[in-house]
């Protein structure tokens, strides 16, 4: 059993978080508890709370790990493509792909569990903002006198149906034996978004 005294504060938040995600990947959220956090840091579960205010919290600073890392995904999906369309579609793949390989932590990304924790970091607000700027940014070539108010509603109408079809693929309730079926949705969702937007 570590010793508190072995690790900073910061190192102890980095290494609860650290082991949450690798127990969240491999068990899902609703079955990771705070005892088997503080086993697999090698703390008790009392040191937890001396540094997040309660599971909620811990389970927020992961999220900040998955949105950075879904933001990464959707950046670099955008090199070597042609055209805002184009990367924009990219995006939505990464998003596909995102949610495919990491679906317990995608599930809790979204939780609604999560929506009103009293706990939520500053930053995890701002890394959605970023990760939507990406999809705006394309919108902005797209139709470069749309206001920023019409830029960030066509982002969120856009990536809601983008989301949407993730979350439905892995519920398995697309309800198309096609086994890319939540590409090609997303290929057509984005085309005729698209065309609509550049009216």
């Amino acid at each position: 059993m570590g010793r508190r005294s072995d690790h900073s504060r910061e190192e102890l938040q980095t290494l609860i978080v650290e082991s949450t995600l690798a127990l969240v990947k491999e068990h899902g959220a609703s079955n990771v508890t705070a005892r088997q956090i503080a086993k697999a840091v090698g703390y008790t579960p009392g040191m937890l709370y001396s540094i997040f205010l309660n599971l909620q919290d811990i389970f927020q600073h992961v999220n900040q790990v998955g949105l950075h890392t879904l933001y990464k995904l959707c950046e670099a999906s955008q090199k070597n493509t042609e055209g805002p369309e184009d990367a924009i579609k990219a995006m939505g793949m990464a998003y596909l792909q995102f949610a495919a390989q990491h679906t317990h932590q995608f599930d809790l990304m979204f939780a609604r569990s999560l929506r009103d924790a009293p706990a939520s970091p500053s930053s995890l607000s701002n890394q959605i903002q970023v990760l939507f700027q990406l999809v705006e940014a394309q919108l902005r070539t797209l139709k470069p006198g749309a206001t920023e108010a019409q830029l960030q509603l066509g982002a969120r109408a856009l990536w809601s149906g983008v989301h949407g079809t993730a979350a439905l693929r892995l519920s398995n309730q697309l309800y198309i034996d096609t086994p890319n079926a939540d590409q090609e949705i997303v290929d057509i969702l984005v085309s005729s978004f698209v065309n609509q937007w550049c009216r």
